[in-house]
């Protein structure tokens, strides 16, 4: 952050250039009043089991707190307050949202990054993981439309925007999560499962874009740690930049048919560059997530739609500065 975030800059952002119709587009006025809301304030103080009647309070309340974070949650069947918490009605309906942060990344970066702190070339494995759960849930579950938001800071947030899947209870979020997990140990470097071969949509997606990805980045020497021979290691590090496109049939005739070396090496890509889902974000029906195109209070940054998610690059989200200008 070049400047210092005060609240006359937030307030100002809330009441100029805050785009209240276009953040309504992704959450709907259909029970508006009965949305949670919650927000980071004053001295970094979280409330929520906050809801509002209209667009307009919503748009109030931001202003006058000057909020420095806020976060939009499910709907209800009463509107959240102090007297009707969240925990006391019924939870009837909640986005279907994936969240990807760089920092989850941190065990398998090789770039020397770690934490908030991210590279062009970390930073394309939140690019990859936002590109294969967006061609999964359109071509495995058959959903139309997912749209992907900057957090502000260090991640991306994936919003399905089919009505059917809000509606889903934490069972049915919890099975599609399992469809996604290959990496269960909760540093995720271990327990690496086998690619299903019956799931063929899904393994076929893992070859083309998580196998590829990883071996465009391979080198000799890191395949013949495999067990593959140095004849071997340096042909597929050769003719893999060659594919314009890459598949599972690619891959069987490029990679020796050794039952062992197989296994080595699809746990490998799948440890180094398969998608880390914060599995808590999609799974809890009543969790709050960042609202689209707030500001990040820590970063000054608009949490803005990505459109190209394969060039998105964080330094070109724009300030709360920029907008002032």
């Amino acid at each position: 952050m070049n400047e210092k975030l005060t609240d006359e800059i937030l307030a100002k952002y809330y009441v100029e250039k805050f785009p209240m119709d276009y953040f309504m587009s992704f959450v709907g006025l259909s029970n508006f009043q009965n949305r949670e809301f919650g927000f980071v304030v004053g001295d970094n103080r979280f409330v929520r089991n906050i809801s509002f009647s209209n667009t307009d309070k919503l748009k109030d309340f931001m202003v006058q707190n000057s909020v420095q974070h806020a976060y939009v949650g499910a709907v209800y069947d009463k509107p959240p307050s102090r007297e009707n918490p969240i925990q006391r009605i019924k939870w009837k309906a909640r986005e279907f949202i994936y969240d990807i942060d760089i920092d989850e990344y941190d065990l398998v970066r090789t770039c020397g990054c770690h934490g908030d702190v991210y590279c062009k070339d970390c930073w394309s494995l939140v690019q990859e993981a936002a590109s294969f759960i967006d061609k999964t849930m359109k071509e495995d579950f058959g959903f139309k439309e997912v749209i992907w938001f900057f957090s502000g800071r260090r991640g991306v947030h994936g919003w399905v925007m089919d009505k059917i899947t809000h509606d889903f209870d934490q069972a049915q979020r919890v099975a599609i999560l399992n469809y996604l997990t290959f990496i269960h140990d909760e540093k995720r470097s271990q327990s690496i499962e086998e690619i299903p071969n019956e799931a063929k949509p899904l393994r076929n997606r893992i070859y083309a874009l998580v196998a590829k990805a990883y071996l465009d980045r391979a080198t000799p020497e890191s395949l013949k740690e495999l067990g593959i021979s140095t004849r071997k290691a340096n042909e597929i590090v050769a003719r893999i930049k060659t594919f314009e496109n890459f598949d599972h049939n690619d891959y069987n005739i490029l990679i020796p048919n050794d039952t062992i070396i197989r296994r080595k090496l699809s746990s490998e890509f799948i440890l180094q560059r398969y998608p880390r889902i914060d599995r808590k974000v999609t799974m809890d029906t009543r969790r709050v997530s960042r609202m689209p195109y707030s500001i990040h209070g820590k970063t000054g940054q608009i949490a803005i739609v990505i459109k190209d998610i394969d060039n998105f690059y964080p330094d070109s989200a724009p300030t709360v500065w920029d907008t002032m200008m």
